[in-house]
Parts: C-alpha cells; sequence; structure tokens
C-alpha cells in the first residue's frame, strides 16, 4: 500500500491532467494490485476521483468569465425588453430613479444589466429601494478601496524616490533591496496547498456539501451560500490536517455555479481539488456511511467517525427556517445528527442557533485533528454565547448610567447660573 501511495503522489506531480476519470481508469484496470486487506480502499479511491459523469468546462479567467456573464445578463434584459409591458415597466423604473437620484436618495451611478433583471422582478418599491442602497453602498465601497490604493502607492513611490535620494553607503534591506530571506509568491503558496489537498483527496476521509438546495433559496441567499462555500472550501484547504471535499447534486446551469465560478475561476479545472459532481451521494457512498448533519433532529454527535461520511446541506435560510435537511434526510433513509451545541455551550437569549456552512466544517476539521469537542466548538462566534450577551448588556447598562448621571450634573449647573442670573 505504501509504494501504491508514493507511486500515485509522483504521478500526480508529473502530469497535472492525471486525476481525469479516463486516465485514472486505465491506471486502476491496468497496474495496481490491492490486497484483501486494503480491498476496501480501491472502491473509495475510484469514487472520490472517477465519478461517471463529470463536469468539463473551458478554462477562464475571472476577468472572461466576467465580460461573458455582463454579455450573457445584457442578452437577457434584450430579450424580456422586447415585450412592450415590460419596456413600459424598464421606462418607469428608469424615471423612478431618476426621482430617486434627483431627491438626493442612496442609489448607485451605473446600473448593470443583472441589476435591472432584479429591479424588474421587484413589485415591490421598498424592495427596490434596499436593493438600490445595496448596490449604492457597494458602489461607495469600490471607491474608498480604489481611493486607499492610490493613498498607499503615492506614499510608497515618495518612500522610495526619498530612500534612493539619501544615499548614505550602507547596504539597505527590505522589499525592493537586499534581503536575507526568500519571497514566496502566492501562486508557489496555492501549489503548495493544492498539492497538498490532492494527496489528502486520495486517503483521507470524506465530507460532502448537499447542493440540491438552490429551488429552496432567493437569489441574495444563493449568494451568500456561494461565499460560505467559498470560505469552506479555503479554511479546509489551510487546515493542518483537511478532508476530501464533495460538491454533491452540483447543477451546472443554476446560479449557485455562477456565483462560485466568480469566486473560484478554476473550479472546472481538472485539477481542482476538490469533486465537483451532479451525482447524487448515495450514487457515491453505501447508504449505512452516510451521516446528514441537520440541527433540526435530536440525535447529537458523539463522536468523529472517519468511516463515515458527513453531509452538510448547502442551504442558507435567512428569511423562513424550515427542517428541509430533516425532511430530505428521512426521504432518503439517511443517519441523521447534529452538533452537541446545548451540551458545551451556553446559548443566548434570543440569538440564533444555526452555524454558516464555513463554521460547520471548521467544526468538523477541528473534531477530527483534536477530538475535543470543547476546541472544536471555539468556532462557534462569541457572540451567540450567554456570557457575552451579558458582558455586552452590563457594559451598555453602565454606559447609559453614565450618560445619565452626566446629564443629571449638565442640569443641575445649568440651573444654579440661571438663579444666579436672576437674582443678579
Amino acid at each position: 500500500m505504501f509504494n501504491i501511495r508514493n507511486c500515485l503522489i509522483a504521478l500526480v506531480g508529473i502530469n497535472r491532467n492525471l486525476l481525469t476519470r479516463s486516465i485514472h481508469v486505465n491506471i486502476l484496470s491496468l497496474g495496481l494490485k490491492f490486497s484483501d486487506v486494503n480491498a476496501r480502499y480501491s472502491n473509495a479511491v475510484y469514487k472520490r476521483f472517477y465519478c461517471d459523469t463529470t463536469i468539463d468546462e473551458k478554462n477562464i479567467t475571472s476577468a472572461d468569465l466576467r465580460s461573458h456573464r455582463q454579455e450573457l445578463d445584457k442578452k437577457k434584459l434584450d430579450e424580456l425588453l422586447s415585450d412592450s409591458e415590460n419596456y413600459k415597466r424598464f421606462q418607469i423604473l428608469e424615471l423612478e430613479v431618476d426621482v430617486l437620484r434627483h431627491n438626493a436618495e442612496r442609489v448607485p451611478k451605473n446600473i448593470e444589466p443583472r441589476d435591472w433583471l432584479v429591479l424588474l422582478n421587484a413589485r415591490v418599491k421598498v424592495k427596490r429601494k434596499k436593493y438600490l442602497e445595496f448596490l449604492w453602498r457597494n458602489e461607495k465601497k469600490a471607491e474608498n478601496v480604489k481611493v486607499k490604493k492610490e493613498l498607499k502607492r503615492a506614499e510608497r513611490l515618495a518612500k522610495i524616490e526619498q530612500d534612493s535620494t539619501e544615499d548614505t553607503g550602507e547596504m539597505k534591506y527590505g522589499l525592493l533591496n537586499n534581503t536575507l530571506f526568500l519571497r514566496i509568491y502566492e501562486t508557489t503558496m496555492n501549489h503548495f496547498y493544492n498539492g497538498r489537498l490532492i494527496q489528502n483527496m486520495m486517503f483521507e476521509p470524506n465530507i460532502v456539501f448537499d447542493c440540491g438546495y438552490e429551488d429552496h433559496m432567493t437569489k441574495r441567499e444563493i449568494h451568500n451560500c456561494s461565499k460560505q462555500l467559498s470560505l469552506a472550501f479555503a479554511h479546509n484547504r489551510t487546515h493542518v490536517n483537511p478532508l476530501c471535499l464533495y460538491f454533491c447534486n452540483f447543477n451546472k446551469n443554476g446560479l449557485l455555479k455562477q456565483y462560485l465560478h466568480q469566486n473560484m475561476p478554476n473550479l472546472m479545472q481538472d485539477d481542482f481539488p476538490a469533486i465537483i459532481t451532479p451525482q447524487s451521494y448515495l450514487d457515491l457512498f453505501p447508504k449505512n456511511q452516510l451521516v446528514y448533519l441537520t440541527p433540526h433532529c435530536r440525535t447529537n454527535l458523539s463522536k468523529y467517525d472517519p468511516n463515515m461520511v458527513y453531509i452538510i446541506g448547502a442551504l442558507v435560510d435567512k428569511g423562513n427556517s424550515q427542517p428541509l435537511s430533516l425532511a430530505k434526510a428521512k426521504k432518503e433513509g439517511i443517519q441523521m445528527a447534529k452538533f452537541p451545541i446545548d451540551q458545551y455551550l451556553e446559548w443566548g437569549a434570543s440569538s440564533s442557533k444555526s452555524l454558516t456552512l464555513n463554521q460547520s466544517i471548521d467544526i468538523m476539521l477541528d473534531l477530527r485533528h483534536t477530538g475535543d469537542w470543547k476546541k472544536a466548538l471555539e468556532n462557534v462566534p462569541v457572540r451567540k454565547l450567554k456570557s457575552f450577551r451579558e458582558r455586552t448588556l452590563q457594559s451598555k447598562m453602565q454606559k447609559s448610567i453614565f450618560l445619565n448621571r452626566l446629564q443629571s450634573q449638565e442640569s443641575i449647573t445649568q440651573d444654579f447660573t440661571f438663579q444666579n442670573r436672576k437674582q443678579n
């Protein structure tokens, strides 16, 4: 088994495209012989890498992807405006935006075609105003970031010019000068993390994100879900002991894929260190090894079992929190479990017990690495706990008492001066 592992690692280092299904099928069919003790690894490795239906897509950059997305949105908008009624509504919306801009409301300067599509679908004026304010905030944030970058660049150039004029004859250290250390570029770090993750994909346990909840989320919730999935992948990649990630029930033409592709342009490439497949986890793993993690069940997860495959539902439900994952697990006959939060943590009053996707995978990573629930549950935000809520409430009370005393003292001094003036 050790020789087989070394051969696989060497082959992955030689050829980046080794992870495609056809090459691996040939390798497994020709040469690799597993013993009876390790026979279970053959099927596991095959299922990790060689899903029957893979999604192939052209390797493109983030700029190309953004421009392509804008062209598609423009075509959708033109098709929608070809209808006379929709065109009238569009003209009314343009007039409404101009009135808001004239009244000094928070409205962005430029509105993209995809934003016009959202505004056309919003039937209530309050929702449109909120979305316009959201776009205005993003626009201002981008402008502030640009100004800060220009200021930093000007300061850096001024410092370089000043250092060049002040020639003391001594050796200079630092950026753009002499240094004792080798500079490690971001691409080198990415290759290191990806290579380590590819190695762990072949031999480490699996964890699954169920991406089949797009129909139950709004556009903003899908956008938040894509951000959380990107953070979950990043946290898993940089962890000391990462897991093998599966994105099952993945819709190639869905909105979640578009947002994820914007965050990770290499998502659909062959050497992306995660399994992206439209197949269900029921087609990839035995049902008796699956455990669906849902906060709505009654069974607590006692410990991490490396032989089990844990499933996390890729669902963000800010509006209506419904037990969709519980209903799905019951329908498919899968085991269910939840984090023992109430057993180890004192939850704050009126605080939501829902965790984000990246927080959930952080808990699983630390639980697997340390085996300690207290250490793993440190990833729960402190603002949700009772102790933090009590400290915050106490500080607010002290602040209000101090302000009341200050106001009372000011009123006393004002009355005293007024009485003095009246007597005089």
